[in-house]
């Protein structure tokens, strides 16, 4: 699959370079080839760069980088993306204080208003990029979620096989309202890291297996009769 990595930054390139170890074309814009041309030459197998807006030409899957900047102020040319899936793992900026606010809208839906025609897909928000670096050790069997959100399901299926090729466990979170869930699940890992003074932390879901009741007068969750619907 070719990936295009639209404003290279630290998260760009360790997905990039993990995808392309994993066979997949890549080709990494930045504004600066200076930023990119390096890394690029060294690593050389199913590596370009380039301008941002060749990136977006070059992409089936678009991962964009720029966190609050608008796509029409980034390429010449937005309809590159459309009918594109593009990988949005935007969060807010941590407060001096650990003090989040309530995220009543995500970064994820602020970019889907802004490119329409394309399939903004959010992954990847709550695991770092020192994380990247087990894809080579053994990571799928951590079991590191990577959750997901989209308005389109094939393009979130699309996204979701990049993410289990990679090593991560992809998580269905539904549609793309979901996001302000993960941006704040984000905001928790975060928060987790700092107190903990290091980078290698990491959420991970386990299926616990059904028991019989065993605490008499409990009350069964209502979300035992209640189907959520996913958008799968």
């Amino acid at each position: 699959m070719k990936i295009g990595i639209v404003g290279t930054g630290n998260m760009g390139k360790v997905i990039g370079l993990t995808l392309a170890r994993q066979g997949h074309s890549v080709f990494f814009g930045a504004r600066d080839l200076r930023k990119v041309a390096g890394f690029a030459a060294d690593y050389g197998v199913n590596v370009q760069c380039g301008s941002n807006q060749a990136a977006a030409d070059y992409g089936d899957v678009i991962y964009y980088n720029p966190r609050d900047v608008a796509p029409n102020e980034v390429l010449t040319d937005i309809n590159a993306l459309s009918g594109k899936p593009v990988i949005c793992s935007h969060n807010g900026t941590v407060p001096q204080d650990f003090q989040f606010d309530a995220i009543t809208c995500s970064k994820a839906e602020i970019l889907q208003r802004q490119i329409p025609s394309a399939h903004v897909v959010t992954a990847f928000n709550t695991i770092t990029q020192e994380t990247f670096e087990l894809a080579e050790q053994g990571l799928d069997a951590l079991n590191v979620c990577c959750f997901v959100a989209s308005d389109t399901p094939e393009a979130k299926n699309r996204v979701s096989q990049l993410i289990g090729q990679i090593g991560f466990t992809p998580v269905d979170c539904g549609d793309l309202r979901q996001s302000r869930l993960i941006e704040s699940a984000a905001d928790l890992i975060r928060m987790l890291m700092y107190k903990a003074q290091t980078p290698w932390k990491a959420f991970s879901l386990i299926d616990l297996p059904e028991v019989q009741q065993v605490f008499s007068g409990r009350i069964q969750s209502a979300l035992h009769d209640h189907k959520l619907d996913h958008q799968s």
